[in-house]
């Protein structure tokens, strides 16, 4: 009696459920390598219903199947170097980068495959609609060769293209930071404060991704824009053990008016106190719903950071009409006000503040964009994800970060920028 083989489907499942089972074991917690592990099983497996519902003549192929499997399976070993190993290492994210890879590349895939299948379908009916509109079957061979070759082509370009861009997107979050400068044109703004220019660092991650090493290459590109002022607005370091240097290392630029920093939510999840510990004892200033008053060219600025609500859940005005008017309590009718705040939803309460600029980050622009905004600026319009951004004689810039925290990036690169200050 021979024994079935068991199917390839059934592995990875097994393979999910040891894995799940070894990080239990080990850790007795849920782990960002857990959460990878089962994203990729899962992904793996929805790959293979989607293209037995939308590809069936391609999951056919033998060699479509092994590369599947073989691909989800990759995506699982890849985790042995991970998880088990000492934080920060090179093996750790080796095995970071193949499986948010794999990950990326079956997204990809899963996106296409629906679309695929559509225009499957769109064959499958003119098919069907032109065999019964025609007897003279000579007369419609050729055109209809024609029509069907050319949407088999258009199917399999679908996925193809995905794939394509998915790789793009992760060679491009290899490409490191851009420092650039851009205008930022500000009503009311004082003659003596035209040409102030802004370093707004964001959403560094210091970790593995972006390291502190990579903060000096950044600094050489700010120094020929000699920027005034530097200003970080939070998420700087996911690794503590960086933050230290990551800060010592900012502060080097030397700007004439000082280098500034609020929180991100990220120094929360990390471990608040102990970051407002390392900000002690560093150069930078961190304004945590105060503010300072420098005075640039006779003209009184005040710089006001506010903290960050921690979690979506708390993101309501009140939230930000509270440390808004707290960081602002010292502010006085000639100040041009610049607002520092992790997340730009804090710009709906500074417009009716009459905040002047406002820095944030956070978003990472949905780490896909195009001609300089998020694509999913039009689903979002009020989450500012982008750019810059007015209402009434309020300005904003959202960044879309020097780091990131996953490794993937489309027409939205890493960026600092040296924010120039002009009238509007």
């Amino acid at each position: 009696m021979s024994i079935p083989r068991p199917s390839i489907s059934f592995l990875v499942v097994l393979a999910a459920a040891i894995f799940v089972a070894l990080q239990m074991f080990v850790f007795g917690r849920w782990s960002p390598a857990l959460f990878s592990g089962l994203f990729v099983a899962a992904q793996g497996l929805a790959l293979a219903l989607l293209f037995r519902l939308f590809a069936p003549a391609w999951w056919r192929h033998r060699w479509l199947r092994v590369a599947v499997w073989a691909v989800t399976l990759i995506g699982l070993g890849a985790l042995i170097l991970w998880w088990p190993g000492v934080p920060w290492t090179a093996w750790e994210l080796t095995g970071m980068w193949i499986t948010a890879t794999v990950g990326v590349l079956q997204i990809a895939t899963l996106i296409a495959l629906p679309i695929s299948g559509l225009i499957h379908g769109i064959d499958w009916g003119l098919q069907r609609l032109f065999n019964r509109s025609t007897t003279d079957e000579t007369a419609e061979e050729k055109p209809n060769m024609a029509r069907r070759r050319l949407l088999k082509y258009a199917a399999a370009a679908v996925p193809m293209t995905t794939i394509g861009l998915a790789l793009g997107g992760k060679a491009q979050a290899l490409a490191g930071i851009t420092v650039y400068r851009r205008e930022l044109a500000v009503p009311n703004l004082p003659p003596t404060l035209t040409g102030l220019r802004i370093l707004h660092v964001s959403d560094l991650h210091l970790r593995h991704y972006v390291t502190v090493a990579d903060i000096e290459p950044l600094l050489e590109q700010a120094a020929d824009y000699r920027p005034d002022l530097v200003c970080v607005t939070g998420d700087v370091a996911d690794d503590l053990d960086q933050l230290s240097d990551g800060l010592q290392l900012l502060s080097e630029l030397k700007p004439p008016y000082g280098t500034y920093a609020t929180l991100g939510n990220h120094e929360y999840f990390r471990g608040v106190r102990r970051v407002r510990q390392i900000y002690d004892r560093s150069p930078v200033p961190l304004l945590v719903n105060e503010s300072v008053r420098v005075t640039i060219n006779d003209s009184p600025v005040l710089i006001a950071g506010i903290d960050d609500p921690v979690r979506m859940r708390d993101l309501q005005s009140s939230f930000f009409e509270t440390t808004i008017r707290e960081a602002t309590r010292e502010r006085r009718a000639d100040d041009t006000v610049i607002l520092l705040s992790h997340r730009p939803d804090a710009f709906d309460v500074a417009a009716t503040e009459a905040i002047d600029v406002t820095l944030a980050g956070h978003t990472h622009g949905g780490q896909i964009g195009f001609m300089g905004r998020s694509i999913f600026e039009r689903r979002f319009p009020d989450r500012y994800l982008w750019g810059e951004y007015a209402k009434s004689t309020s300005r904003l810039y959202t960044s879309c970060g020097a780091g990131h925290w996953f490794p993937f990036r489309l027409g939205c690169p890493q960026e600092a920028p040296v924010i120039e200050l002009i009238p509007s």
